[in-house]
C-alpha cells in the first residue's frame, strides 16, 4: 500500500490495522518526523511504557546483530513494540538483505518503521517491503508549489493555535523564514506567544520578531552563478557558510534557485510572455521580473538539466564522505558556473 501524504497515512492509521513494515520517504526531514512521530503514538497508545516499547536505530551505525535481536524479540512490556531506524538510505547492503529475508517472516509484536531521504524503487528492498506493509512517499514539490503548499500549512499552524494568518502575513514569513517547516514551526510558535491576546498574526509582527533568513545574499549567490562568475559566487557561498549556514542548506537554496530560473527559461523556450510568467511568480514585477528572465536566457536550459544532476551528485558526495564543506561548496560552484 503506498501513501502520498500524511492525512491520507492518518486515515489509514485511524481505521486499518498496523503493517509490520512501514517506509517513511521524502526529502524533507520535518515531514519525515511528523509521520513517524504519528505512527508511534498510534503503535504505542496502549502501551503501559511507551518508551521500554521504542529502539530507535542510526542508519549508518547499526549492526546486523544489534537489529536482528530486537527485531526478533517479543515485549514484555507492550503488546506492540516500534523498532525506529532513521537515515535508512544509510543501511548497508548486507543490512538490507537480511531485512528482505524478515520480510518474510516478520515478527506480529514489532512494527518496524524506516525513515530515509530516498530509496531505490527498483531494489527488492523496497519491493518486497511494499508487499508485507506500506510506504509513504513524500512527493517533492516544485518551489512555486512548495511556497503554495506551506502558505497554507503555516496558516493551518495558526489556526490550530486558535489565531487567525491570512494569505498575504503567511507569504511575508515565508519570504522571511524559508522554506524550512521545522524553522516555520517555530516562528509561528513564537508568534503565537509574541501576539499574545490578540486574534490574529499581521505582516508587521512577523518583521518585528522572526528570523531574517538570507534572503539577499542568497539571491546574490544564485545571480552569481547564473552568471557563471565563479569568483562571486565562491565569495558568496564562503560568507553564508561563516555565518552558519550549513552545506546542505546551501545545497538546497541553490536547488530552489536552479528550479525556479530552469521553469522561467522552459517558458520562455514555449512562447510564454513575460505577463504569463508574472503570473506563475506573483511576487516578480518590474526590474526584479527582467533580472529574472535574463538569468535564465543566460544560463540556458541545456545547463539548467546539468546543473540539477550536478548538484544531486554533489549532495550525494557530502552524505557519503568526510569532505570538508567548505571544499564541497568549492567544489560545486566550479562544476555550475563552468
Amino acid at each position: 500500500m503506498k501513501y502520498a501524504t500524511l492525512k491520507a497515512l492518518e486515515s489509514h492509521l485511524e481505521e486499518s490495522v498496523l503493517y509490520p513494515l512501514y517506509l517513511i520517504i521524502g526529502k524533507e526531514p520535518f515531514e519525515r518526523k511528523q509521520a513517524v512521530d504519528r505512527l508511534i503514538s498510534v503503535a504505542l497508545k496502549k502501551a503501559s511504557s511507551p518508551s521500554l516499547a521504542l529502539k530507535i536505530f542510526e542508519g549508518e551505525r547499526l549492526s546486523i546483530e544489534e537489529l536482528m535481536q530486537e527485531l526478533n524479540t517479543f515485549g514484555f512490556f507492550a503488546e506492540k513494540r516500534v523498532v525506529l531506524i532513521q537515515n535508512g538510505d544509510k543501511l548497508s547492503k548486507s543490512l538490507m538483505e537480511q531485512l528482505e529475508n524478515y520480510y518474510q517472516n516478520t515478527n506480529p509484536s514489532v512494527c518496524l518503521v524506516i525513515s530515509a531521504a530516498a530509496i531505490n524503487k527498483t531494489t527488492n528492498f523496497y519491493k518486497k517491503g511494499g508487499k508485507v506493509g506500506a510506504a509513504l512517499e513524500f512527493a517533492e514539490e516544485k518551489p512555486w508549489e512548495k511556497e503554495k503548499t506551506l502558505q497554507s500549512w503555516v496558516q493551518t499552524l495558526a489556526a490550530a493555535e486558535n489565531k487567525r494568518m491570512d494569505p498575504q502575513a503567511a507569504l511575508v514569513l515565508l519570504k522571511q523564514v524559508g522554506t524550512d517547516q521545522s524553522l516555520l514551526f517555530q516562528e509561528v510558535q513564537k508568534l503565537v506567544c509574541y501576539i499574545d491576546s490578540r486574534p490574529g498574526i499581521t505582516p508587521q509582527d512577523i518583521r518585528a520578531v522572526c528570523t531574517q533568513t538570507h534572503t539577499e545574499n542568497a539571491w546574490q549567490l544564485g545571480e552569481a552563478i547564473f552568471k557563471r562568475d565563479a569568483s562571486a559566487a565562491i565569495r558568496i557561498s564562503k560568507g553564508l557558510m561563516e555565518e552558519g549556514t550549513a552545506v546542505f542548506s546551501l545545497m538546497r537554496q541553490i536547488r530552489t534557485q536552479v528550479q525556479t530560473e530552469y521553469q522561467i527559461c522552459s517558458l520562455l523556450a514555449s512562447g510564454a510572455t513575460p505577463n504569463l510568467i508574472s503570473e506563475k511568480f506573483p511576487y516578480m514585477r518590474g526590474r526584479i521580473l527582467d533580472n529574472h528572465i535574463s538569468m535564465a536566457q543566460n544560463y540556458g536550459l541545456v545547463r539548467f538539466k546539468k546543473a540539477m544532476l550536478k548538484i544531486d551528485e554533489m549532495e550525494l558526495l557530502a552524505k557519503n564522505s568526510s569532505i570538508d564543506p567548505d571544499v564541497l561548496a568549492e567544489l560545486l560552484i566550479v562544476k555550475l558556473v563552468t
